[in-house]
Parts: C-alpha cells; structure tokens; sequence
C-alpha cells in the first residue's frame, strides 16, 4: 500500500465524524507525523510503498482517531504560534482562536505598559494548561518575566515540558484561582491573562464528540447557573493581591456573554473592550 492509498483510505472512514476536507486534513497530519514527514516530503514520496511495520503501526494508532479521539491527543503534539507543543488528555488542544489572544496581548499592549512601569514586565497566566499562553508570549517577548498557575499538577507537569521543548523560561505554580489559599509568587503584575472554563454544561450538546469526549472537562466547562464564575474569581483575585494598582487584563470568553463580561469588568471598576475573533465572534474582552 502506498502512502497516499493509506491517505485515502484513512480519511474515508473518518468521514463519519468529520467533513471531508477536515477527514483528509486529519488523516495528513496523522501519517505525516508518524512517519516523520513534512509536507513537501509526502508530496515527493506519496507513491511511495509503506512497509508491513508502517503499516501496522499506523492502523494500530488510527483505530483512536476512528473512535473520536483528537489527532492531536493521538500524535501527542499540537502546533501553536508556530511552536510544537506536548499535548495529552490533562490539558486543552491549543486552538486558533487563543493564538489571537496572544497576539493581542503581544501587540498592542507591552510596549503601552513598558513605557509606564518603566522597568521589566510581569505577566501572569491563570489556567494555563498546556502552557501555551505564557510560552508563546516569552518566546515573542524574552524580556518580560512570565508566571503561570494552574489548578492540576499535572497539566503542570506538561507546561514545564513545553518550556523547555521550546527554550522558554516560565515560572509555574500550582494554585486554584477559586479559592483563597496563598498565592504562590511574591509578585506583583502588570498584565495579567487568562481562557479559563467558559462552556456551559447546556452547550455540551452542541460540540463534536471527539471534545466532550476526550478534553478534560475541568478546563472546558461552568454551570449554567454561574457562567462568569472564573472570571470574577480572577477580578477578586487582583483586587486581593494589588488593590493598589490594576493589570491590564485579557481574558478569552463565551461568545455569547459578551454583554454580561462587560457588566461584570464595571462592577470592578475597569473599563473593557470586546474583541472579536477571526469569525467575528466575541471572543475576547480587554480590561484596563
């Protein structure tokens, strides 16, 4: 069997789940990373003949994307700001949508706070995952200093090895953003950011099986009675931890509670602007 016969046949039965461009799509980015190949390498070799050995190993390894599981889950990597990032079933798929949100944050707003503060920036991410956020804002920004928090130790345990995959210096801490503990960094910040739960428990129904059934649902999901848990979790936090002097903020949000994000920055006295994303969907709010 030929590569690109494998390529085929792989995206006919994952049809079922996907449309036919994301199928294909799929089913490239599988092959290729197994068997180590960049694009240009598989259009050169795509006539190639597989060996019994590549052959076993792939249907070994395509019986999970059959079954719904992300490509990513299943290749164990998912690209970010141009970065490769280790990814399993403890933390988020990084996703487009979160790319803009660093690019927000990168563009328009450390110099605006440099040339206030007048000295080196501290950014902190709460939530952070994979550790996609802060690492991709390090690596844009080495200057900055950049801590992290995260409620799982072991989605810790895979933001440490991203930062060192990618060559990044990140400070990471366990801490629940929900609770009142002590605050594990002696720091105060001059940005801080943020894509914590956001999903209603009633939106479930609408998303693809191959999220509701493999993501971690600790970092996806909020009660529908308490949408904006997290973020006025994180409001309170900063009020908390420097009442003397507010962060910019930056959160990622429910597309659908962008009025309601608003009301919610007000009643904490920061101004906010809601941004939409590359679907013009509101996706991000700014705080300052």
């Amino acid at each position: 069997m030929t590569i690109s016969k494998f390529i085929n046949t792989l995206s006919k039965q994952l049809e079922r789940l996907y449309d036919n461009n994301e199928a294909r799509s799929i089913a490239t980015i599988f092959v290729c990373d197994e068997l180590k190949l960049s694009r240009t390498q598989l259009l050169m070799s795509k006539d190639d003949e597989l060996c019994q050995s590549d052959i076993d190993r792939l249907n070994s390894k395509s019986t999970r994307l059959a079954n719904g599981e992300p490509v990513q889950y299943v290749t164990g990597t998912a690209s970010f700001c141009g970065m490769d990032f280790k990814v399993d079933s403890n933390v988020l798929i990084p996703r487009q949508e979160t790319e803009m949100l660093v690019k927000v944050v990168c563009d328009s707003s450390l110099s605006v706070v440099e040339a206030a503060v007048g000295n080196t920036i501290n950014i902190l991410d709460i939530g952070t995952g994979s550790g996609c956020i802060p690492i991709a804002i390090k690596k844009n920004h080495p200057e900055v200093n950049v801590f992290a928090v995260d409620i799982s130790e072991k989605a810790l345990e895979t933001a440490k090895q991203n930062a060192e995959a990618n060559n990044t210096e990140v400070n990471f801490a366990k801490y629940d953003i929900l609770s009142d503990d002590k605050f594990p960094f002696d720091k105060k910040f001059d940005i801080v950011v943020s894509n914590p739960p956001y999903v209603l428990n009633s939106e479930k129904s609408l998303m693809h099986k191959n999220v509701t059934n493999f993501e971690p649902s600790l970092a996806l999901y909020v009660e529908d009675s308490d949408p904006l848990l997290f973020y006025r979790s994180i409001l309170k936090f900063i009020e908390r931890h420097q009442p003397e002097r507010k962060p910019l903020v930056f959160f990622e949000i429910n597309e659908h509670l962008g009025n309601e994000m608003l009301s919610l920055c007000l009643s904490f006295g920061y101004n906010a602007e809601i941004i939409k994303d590359l679907n013009g969907k509101e996706r991000f709010a700014r705080l300052y």
